[in-house]
């Protein structure tokens, strides 16, 4: 039973970044169900240190392409990015200390990460980006998967 399913209405129109955000759900997806299934202290960790290190690299594209686009809204894009790497350490932190007090603040992280960035931030970026001509990674830009 998914708690989470993805919304093409989500979806950017950059497809590395569409399915990054597919896998970016899937973990938290993951995250939220070893969490209801009580499984604090073996799978929530290594989660939330894979759903980090993935952040980090979906993050790095998204501002790849920014740079590469001229999008005037990247600092502030950026910063929300930099908040969002803050918060998803707290959770890691948070992990190591008692992984089961963190239902309501992944709850809060994912809605916030779905509803707000991808729908707002992630979709005015995409139109400039695709503007741009700029819809696919490419090698030759300096961006990859």
């Amino acid at each position: 039973m998914s708690m989470v399913i993805w919304n093409p209405a989500w979806e950017t129109g950059i497809p590395l970044i569409d399915q990054q955000h597919q896998a970016l759900l899937a973990q938290f997806e993951a995250l939220l169900v070893a969490i209801h299934e009580n499984h604090p202290d073996d799978r929530i960790p290594p989660l939330l240190q894979f759903l980090a290190d993935y952040v980090e690299t979906h993050f790095a594209l998204e501002e790849g392409l920014m740079q590469v686009a001229d999008y005037p809204g990247f600092a502030g894009h950026k910063a929300i990015h930099d908040r969002m790497r803050a918060r998803v350490g707290q959770l890691v932190e948070a992990a190591r200390g008692n992984p089961a007090t963190l239902t309501e603040e992944v709850i809060d992280f994912l809605t916030d990460w779905l509803l707000r960035h991808i729908n707002e931030e992630d979709r005015r970026m995409a139109q400039h980006v695709h503007h741009a001509g700029g819809t696919q990674a490419r090698p030759e830009s300096g961006i990859v998967p």
